[in-house]
């Protein structure tokens, strides 16, 4: 994935990540970036193991529990993932 694209996906999730309810959203964008043909393979792998914690956080939403630390974690995660993967493209 290119330079550009990567500092716009962090934007976008900058933009998103203080709400629950960009949940989909920002699943939906990571599910983007996992299939996207330009992705490198590591940035797809570390996608998919990110994908974990978007399932911990639907596990607990649906237990009524409270969900904010799982949804904080989940895009910590992918925030982090997207920062490194643009570093490595300097």
């Amino acid at each position: 994935m290119q330079k550009e694209k990567l500092e716009d996906l962090a934007a976008f999730i900058r933009e998103n990540r203080s709400s629950e309810g960009n949940f989909e959203k920002l699943l939906a964008k990571m599910e983007d970036a996992a299939t996207d043909n330009e992705t490198k393979e590591v940035l797809k792998i570390t996608l998919e193991d990110i994908r974990t914690k978007a399932d911990e956080y639907r596990k607990a939403k649906e237990t009524g529990s409270m969900a904010w630390p799982e949804f904080e974690k989940f895009v910590s995660e992918f925030e982090k993932a997207v920062m490194e993967a643009r570093r490595a493209t300097e």
